[in-house]
């Protein structure tokens, strides 16, 4: 018994012709007779009573049809499930991001998101270091990321959704609070209050990338994950530190900041993903991360890691 004799099957069932059905099969008349008799014989019984005149199910006919009509409703269900899910309307989706998305782009996106396809399940998970990010994506434990970029590892590929400014902060009490254009030189003998090295903080890492070009190697005093703890350490007087500009928002006192030089790097933040991702819905999200971005706007506030 195949598919096609139980298919044959239903059309007879409801023409209650088989001309009529075998034209709703787009199939000759002869092969459907051929299905029906096969399938009466497979099941060794009679389906339909029939003759030159007129079609009608036997008794046992009817009681198959009522046991294979919930059957096909369910494989009508499953072919048009699996067609959305192949067109990325329905499915999985695992989403990591970091404290700086949390602020503007990550609720954007998610609304956006959840507004095109309510049938994806969105699985969000942080906020992280962009260090932890990369490995889940190396990992196949994400399918995309809103991180600081750039980026790397096999496969990887991203997008630039926003730029933003560093600064560098120093207490009121700092023999540089007043002076203007500060330069990280400067602080070349200060220790330095930054985010965890161990832990693939993007930040910690741009930061001793202006210290080498600015000719030394920072001498970090604390360590700390939360933008708003490492703020009042430098208001405090433990440190100096390099923040992106949009967390002194936060209105901690105590704290004097200096604008880095013209020309000096931005901070870039944006998707990534593998290339050999092939779920739909990946693709669902990166049309409308990239083809919609949403512009940065530096006034949010941080209170997360990033």
């Amino acid at each position: 018994m195949e598919l096609r004799h139980l298919q044959g099957f239903m059309a007879v069932a409801m023409e209650q012709n088989f001309t009529r059905a075998a034209r709703r099969l787009h199939i000759a008349q002869p092969p459907l007779s051929q299905r029906i008799r096969e399938l009466e014989e497979d099941l060794g019984v009679k389906l339909f009573d029939r003759n030159t005149r007129y079609v009608a199910l036997t008794v046992a006919g009817t009681v198959f049809l009522e046991h294979i009509q919930p059957m096909f409703h369910q494989l009508d269900t499953a072919i048009h499930a699996c067609r959305r899910a192949a067109r990325g309307e329905t499915g999985r989706l695992r989403l990591g991001y970091t404290g700086r998305a949390s602020q503007e782009r990550l609720p954007l996106l998610v609304r956006d998101y959840r507004r095109a396809f309510p049938d994806i399940n969105l699985d969000i998970q942080g906020p992280l270091p962009t260090g932890e990010l990369r490995l889940k994506l190396l990992n196949d434990e994400l399918d995309a990321a809103l991180c600081f970029l750039p980026i790397d590892g096999p496969g990887i590929e991203s997008r630039v959704l926003m730029e933003s400014e560093l600064s560098i902060a120093v207490s009121e009490s700092h023999p540089l609070a007043m002076t203007s254009g500060v330069t990280l030189a400067q602080l070349a003998e200060d220790p330095f209050v930054a985010y965890p090295a161990a832990k693939g903080f993007h930040l910690r890492k741009a930061m001793e990338t202006l210290c080498r070009e600015a000719g030394f190697a920072p001498h970090v005093a604390r360590e700390t994950e939360a933008s708003q703890t490492l703020l009042c350490l430098i208001a405090a007087g433990t440190g100096v530190g390099v923040i992106p500009r949009e967390i002194e928002t936060l209105n901690i006192a105590g704290i004097v900041y200096h604008p880095l030089l013209a020309g000096a790097s931005r901070l870039q933040h944006g998707l990534a993903w593998r290339t050999d991702n092939t779920n739909p819905a990946l693709e669902r999200m990166l049309t409308l991360a990239i083809v919609q971005p949403t512009t940065d706007d530096t006034s949010q506030q941080s209170h997360t890691t990033v």
